[in-house]
């Protein structure tokens, strides 16, 4: 006998479980998948850990060969920054003086129109470096922000001075603003002009030059710095944080794509190569980088390379880029070759306070990234890489008014040429009297 529908139900009872043992099925996969997922992220966590400690260096004894008694040319830039130079500034690079021998060295600092007692502070860190015959000069300049404004946008021939455009600003003395980026651009430059005099006077050539900004720092975050890539590098630079676990130099910092970075929380980049090195806690291969200190190969600087603005032309359609990402761009052209050796060294981290670099070094494995921000960010990587389209809105404006102001000077005498496209931003950033604004 053949059952009906109903008998074969009483029976039988499993008509609808096969869709439901095909449910668990799927979720006991997911599961598994994502379970394998996260310990092979943890296990990448350990190696990461493993390789930020293997990269420092702590004596100048551990560092390889080709790094080890090579002349360092230290540069810096001070704007009212008294407090920080004398709780800790000053200090550290006595420090690290102590560790690179002052035979090894030169220290070259400038300051300008400070509105603190940055000048007295400094006057003290010179008495200080003279007594123990370490190599240095340190020049205190009175021009302030507002004398540089008040000297407006002509000189006494008339003739338009570099630096000043028109902007929306309605009001303005002279029509016309005073721009940022130029104005750092020009003290940058002028604090290198004694590395330029020895070369030029006495014959003799830095290894590398380091720039310090005004961050917190060890002797061994500059020894690792210079470690980087066994010492073959056009640049490499450390990792800075104000507000960690959020990295602070966005302005400057590109990927090998050169793309900003996709998040400012680890692992940062959107570029395979430069995320898959820096997931394994390596020196990672960028376009461009600054974040508060960085070591540059001296060549490129000797054959011409120096720290510029984009052109007040270009500035003009209200865009702007930094000179720390420009110096890159143009060491490029400078020394072709040179901008694939620039490094970003995520074993050094310096702090613009005290509680930013404590907070990045609080760990006995100088590991900066536990292992749940590493699984939160791997995982917050992967679904920004899926939804953000690699072409940002900004980019493509960026892109649209550079193709505009190239076409404008099709009949100018200017030549309109800028090969920092990937370092320009859709801003404006002008001088004012007690430090800048956007515009």
């Amino acid at each position: 006998m053949i059952p009906n529908k109903k008998q074969m139900d009483l029976t039988c009872g499993c008509r609808d479980a096969p869709p439901l043992v095909s449910s668990l099925l799927g979720l006991a996969t997911l599961g598994a998948l994502f379970v394998l997922d996260l310990l092979t992220i943890l296990k990448h966590h350990r190696v990461f850990s493993a390789n930020l400690i293997s990269h420092t260096y702590t004596s100048p004894t551990l560092l390889p060969t080709p790094v080890q008694n090579q002349k360092i040319f230290i540069v810096a830039q001070f704007w009212t920054n008294a407090h920080i130079i004398s709780e800790r500034w000053g200090q550290a690079l006595l420090d690290l003086v102590g560790v690179l021998g002052k035979e090894n060295v030169y220290i070259s600092i400038l300051e300008s129109g400070s509105m603190d007692n940055t000048k007295e502070v400094l006057q003290i860190l010179d008495g200080v470096l003279e007594q123990n015959n370490i190599p240095h000069l340190i020049v205190l300049d009175s021009t302030t922000h507002a004398d540089e404004i008040n000297a407006g946008p002509l000189d006494e021939q008339g003739t338009p001075r570099q630096g000043w455009i028109q902007t929306t600003t309605v009001g303005t003395q002279w029509g016309k603003e005073l721009r940022r980026i130029p104005y750092l651009a020009r003290l940058r430059n002028t604090a290198l002009k004694p590395f330029f005099k020895f070369h030029d006077e006495q014959e003799q050539n830095f290894d590398k030059i380091l720039f310090l900004n005004d961050v917190v720092f060890r002797p061994q975050d500059v020894l690792t710095l210079l470690a980087t890539n066994q010492g073959s590098f056009s640049a490499a630079c450390a990792m800075d944080f104000h507000l960690p676990p959020a990295y602070y130099d966005t302005f400057a910092l590109r990927d090998t794509e050169g793309l900003g970075t996709i998040q400012t929380t680890f692992p940062y980049f959107r570029s395979i190569e430069s995320r898959e090195a820096m997931l394994k806690g390596m020196p990672t291969k960028v376009s461009s980088c600054w974040n508060g200190m960085i070591v540059m190969d001296s060549a490129p600087f000797y054959e011409g390379l120096r720290f510029r603005g984009l052109s007040d032309s270009l500035a003009s359609k209200h865009l702007e880029a930094s000179e720390c990402c420009l110096i890159h761009t143009d060491m490029n052209v400078t020394m072709p070759g040179a901008g694939n050796r620039i490094y970003v060294n995520p074993s050094v981290r310096v702090g613009y306070t005290v509680a930013a670099y404590n907070t990045t070094h609080a760990d006995p494995d100088e590991s900066f990234v536990s292992a749940t921000q590493y699984v939160t960010g791997v995982w917050t990587n992967r679904l920004r890489r899926s939804v953000l389209a690699r072409e940002t809105k900004m980019m493509k404006e960026v892109k649209r008014k550079m193709a505009r102001w190239v076409k404008e000077g099709e009949n100018s005498l200017e030549k309109r040429e800028e090969n920092g496209e990937l370092c320009t931003i859709d801003e404006q950033h002008i001088l004012i009297w007690n430090g800048w604004k956007h515009v």
